[in-house]
């Protein structure tokens, strides 16, 4: 959870609850931040592929890489998903 508060998260899900007219921008700012998770855990398996000495610790390190990542997107694309049911109902 700690990468939460580093990305601000919370304060981006409070945000989203008051200002209508900045759902957009909130949502740049989401997909940003996923796109930068993404990024990085495209290093991260490159760097699995250099440091693991076999195939076995290989596979060990992508599968504790890929659970990480999901971890860590999961809270952005649930708020995602929230601001877009926000922006079509403002638009309905």
């Amino acid at each position: 959870m700690a990468h939460l508060k580093h990305h601000r998260y919370k304060e981006l899900h409070r945000k989203g609850r008051t200002a209508s007219p900045s759902i957009d921008a909130m949502m740049r700012e989401v997909l940003h931040r996923l796109g930068d998770i993404d990024f990085q855990y495209e290093l991260e398996l490159d760097r699995a592929e250099l440091r693991a000495p076999t195939p076995e610790s290989k596979e060990h390190l992508r599968r504790r890489i890929r659970a990480a990542h999901r971890e860590r997107r999961e809270p952005y694309v649930e708020l995602l998903a929230t601001l877009r049911q926000r922006q079509h109902r403002l638009a309905a």
